[in-house]
Order: structure tokens, then C-alpha cells, then sequence
């Protein structure tokens, strides 16, 4: 099936900013839909977010140096899920990205073994302690 550059364009333009940024950080996209992506934020005058080449890469990433290894952190049942760990990882100065997102919205998460979080591997053990304090509650707000 070929999904052409104007689906790939009311398909981001559906999406609202949060949503948009998740799709356009992630790993899964092609670089023509990553472009697609791109233009969109630009149209809506969000800055587009710096992204470690490491991360860009889909599936099993080629390491580049030591420290571009990719490991995982965790594996949870949902994207939104992996999302938000990613998300405080990266506001902890820790590299991550998603995989498995798209099989997880395909598939039953537990056929395809959760969505995976990874990071490189030199902060393996820091992301071990944010994803365990996360699990604990200690990011959780009080309402």
C-alpha cells in the first residue's frame, strides 16, 4: 500500500500538538513522512525539537561509537505509556526514543511484547532509576 504525501499530510494536520511531536520524535516515521511532519509543526509555528541522529534511526540502529548502543529500559503496555517515560527521561538528559509503537496499535501490545523504550547504553542504570521512581509514584501530581 503507498500512502501518499497528501494522506501523510490530513493525517498530521488531525493530530493535535502533543500528539503531532510524539509522531514526528518518533522512530517509526519514514523520512518522507518525518518532512510531512515537519511542515505541519512549521505551519503551526511550533519550533521543531533537536533530535540525536542515534534516535532517528528506525529498527535495530547501526552504533556509531560505543555510547550508541541502544538498550532498553522497559517495556510497557501502551504508547502513551512509553511516551511519558520518554518524556521524563529526555527531561532527566537522557536520550530515548519508542519502538514497537505502530505494532502496538496493529496488535494486542502483549503479542508484540509491550512498547520498548530505549536509550544508549551509557544511561542505562539513570533511566533504570527514573523508570523505577516513575512506577513508585514519585513524578505522580497531587490533586
Amino acid at each position: 500500500m503507498d500512502v501518499t504525501r497528501q494522506a501523510l499530510a490530513e493525517h498530521f494536520q488531525l493530530l493535535n500538538d502533543d500528539a503531532l511531536l510524539a509522531e514526528f520524535q518518533s522512530t517509526e516515521l519514514t523520512e518522507a513522512a518525518k518532512a510531512v511532519a515537519a511542515e505541519e509543526l512549521r505551519r503551526r509555528g511550533i519550533e521543531l525539537p533537536e533530535i540525536p541522529d542515534e534516535l532517528l534511526e528506525t529498527s535495530e540502529p547501526a552504533p556509531e561509537a560505543d555510547d550508541a548502543d541502544l538498550v532498553i529500559v522497559d517495556r510497557v503496555s501502551t504508547p502513551a505509556e512509553a511516551h511519558m517515560l520518554r518524556s521524563r527521561l529526555e527531561l532527566e538528559g537522557i536520550p530515548a526514543a519508542v519502538v514497537d509503537e505502530n505494532m502496538a496499535h496493529t496488535l494486542p501490545s502483549l503479542v508484540v511484547g509491550g512498547v520498548r523504550v530505549l536509550v544508549p547504553e551509557s544511561y542505562l542504570d539513570r533511566a533504570h532509576e527514573i523508570a523505577e521512581a516513575i512506577k513508585r509514584g514519585d513524578f505522580a501530581l497531587d490533586c
